[in-house]
């Protein structure tokens, strides 16, 4: 089973600094207000939000993660705190914040409808939710195909439950709004971003992930060597094909960040 306090997440979260301040910004994060982080991992968001002023709440599962976040603001004195929870069952009041974001966290939840909906309940009346996800065809889109593709040939099949909710589409834009539109939100505005991720090499890029992303951390465990060698070599020749640095490794995924209102 995936665990995100597995390894050291906080050098994924790190490299997606910028896309949190992208996101706050399109949400319009303000001293004052009261934000909601939903999937907050180690809290970029809510620091972030917390140090424009605002009054951060975040939400996750991870304990270890939690940990980090809470660590995070007391040594920086912010007004955040964490909480432990699900995006589907969030464990906060209806209607008590004022902006509800989510960095390509939401994203994972197992019931995407349920989880924005959850976002939207939050959010007071005339609120703002925003989130981000990735679009297709980026190092890290590509990357983490790969890595699904390989995760699920090598897990055991498991029976489709009829009444279970259908696959997320999070790369498909008109989807997200779609989306966001069944829940109820209204005004929803799509904007593209380009988010650059970078290393000495993109062998170092892979053996990062490998030692320290959670879901590489696990893909490894399910995998026999055989199939992660097959991993690594077809990984390896894409961060290759679209490096932009031939001296290092560098390369640019797009992004979307959806922000609606209540």
């Amino acid at each position: 089973m995936l665990d995100w306090s597995d390894g050291n997440y906080a050098l994924t979260a790190a490299s997606l600094a910028p896309a949190t301040d992208q996101v706050l910004d399109v949400a319009a994060v303000s001293a004052g207000q009261s934000v909601l982080d939903v999937a907050c991992g180690t809290g970029n968001a809510a620091l972030a939000a917390a140090r424009r002023g605002a009054t951060a709440t975040g939400v996750d599962p991870a304990i270890g993660l939690l940990q980090i976040a809470r660590s995070r603001a007391a040594k920086d004195d912010l007004a955040a705190e964490f909480l432990a929870g699900d995006a589907s069952a969030l464990p906060v009041p209806e209607a008590s914040f004022d902006v509800c974001v989510s960095v390509f966290g939401v994203i994972f939840a197992p019931d995407a409808q349920r989880a924005i909906c959850e976002m939207l309940r939050a959010t007071k009346p005339g609120g703002v939710i925003a989130l981000s996800s990735w679009l297709p065809g980026g190092a890290v889109d590509r990357a983490a195909k790969l890595l699904r593709e390989a995760i699920t040939a090598a897990m055991p099949p498991t029976a489709a439950v009829e009444d279970g909710p259908p696959p997320p589409q999070w790369q498909d834009p008109d989807w997200i709004s779609s989306l966001l539109a069944r829940c109820g939100a209204r005004d929803v505005e799509l904007l593209e971003f380009d988010l650059r991720f970078a290393a000495v090499s993109p062998e170092a890029w892979f053996g990062e992930q490998e030692e320290h992303h959670p879901v590489w951390r696990f893909g490894r465990r399910v995998l026999d060597d055989d199939a992660w060698a097959d991993l690594r070599r077809q990984s390896l020749d894409v961060l290759h094909e679209v490096n932009e640095d031939s001296e290092a490794f560098a390369a640019t995924s797009r992004y979307v960040v959806a922000r609606a209102v209540r």
